[in-house]
């Protein structure tokens, strides 16, 4: 009983398809577009970065169509 329990704590190989340095590296990269394109757009950076970071490409695609422009047209 005690080692089926232990089995289920502990993550297994089995539940992921690439090793977990993959996922962390695409979750950066989304991040880094998603803290672009909220600087782009008059956003601050960081919260680019963490809806890139855990919603990934639909975190970016929403910040494309929602994300409206705050920064003022140079004069």
């Amino acid at each position: 009983m005690t080692q089926i329990v232990f089995n289920f704590m502990i993550m297994s190989d089995e539940l992921l398809l690439y090793p977990p340095s993959v996922y962390l590296a695409i979750g950066v990269f989304f991040g880094a577009v998603g803290a672009y394109l909220a600087e782009q757009r008059g956003r601050t950076h960081y919260k680019g970065f963490l809806i890139g970071f855990f919603f990934g490409f639909f975190g970016l695609l929403s910040m494309i169509f929602f994300f409206k422009n705050k920064k003022k047209p140079d004069q």
